[in-house]
């Protein structure tokens, strides 16, 4: 029984650093595509869905919550097959540490912290489990949004406007950074991987 324990608590801990451990890479261009580009795409998409949306373009049959809650449901799959496909890959310069300037991770190992130079295998796996993790979470919050706006926003009253602007900004933040870290992992597969070290 302690040994099922032990396991699974090991399990959840390797759970949690896929999911902050893509976030927690430091790199420095990374945060142009986790929080630059995905709040610039937040600020505008939600300006545009808020003035110009016409009534139950967002919860209502075909809205937004809906067709965020379709693609997202596909999403997993796609990025478990590129999961599976990085850690068959065999090619030795998958396993070098990646050039200059080197991603690093910051990793409790024996009760200290170490930072970690990132190869390519272990950061494209950090990525994909990353958008993984983060498409079934954008996935749940559109299911549970969508069973519980209409009583919401009568809930909230006069501050329905707000309400419905934080509920945007932050759909589409997931959404966007969802996005533009699959871009980003799209682009290293199809062509950052296939080049030369330099």
């Amino acid at each position: 029984m302690v040994v099922i324990a032990a396991m699974y608590q090991r399990k959840l801990a390797l759970s949690r650093e896929v999911k902050r451990g893509y976030l927690r890479i430091r790199h420095p261009a990374k945060w142009l595509i986790d929080w630059l580009m995905p709040a610039v795409l937040t600020v505008l998409s939600t300006a545009a869905v808020f003035f110009l949306a016409r009534p139950g373009a967002i919860a209502g049959p075909s809205g937004l919550i809906d067709r965020l809650a379709l693609v997202s449901s596909i999403l997993p799959g796609f990025y478990i097959a590129a999961l599976a496909a990085i850690s068959t890959f065999n090619r030795p310069d998958i396993d070098e540490i990646m050039p200059a300037p080197t991603p690093t991770l910051r990793i409790a190992m024996g009760g200290a912290h170490n930072v970690v130079d990132l190869t390519r295998r272990r950061f494209l796996a950090y990525l994909f489990g990353f958008l993984c993790w983060e498409s079934i979470a954008l996935l749940v919050f559109c299911v549970f949004s969508g069973v519980v706006a209409d009583g919401a926003m009568r809930h909230l009253g006069g501050a329905a406007q707000i309400g419905k602007g934080v509920f945007l900004a932050a759909t589409f933040m997931l959404f966007w950074q969802l996005i533009c870290a699959t871009c980003l992992g799209i682009y290293y597969l199809a062509d950052r991987l296939n080049r030369p070290t330099y």
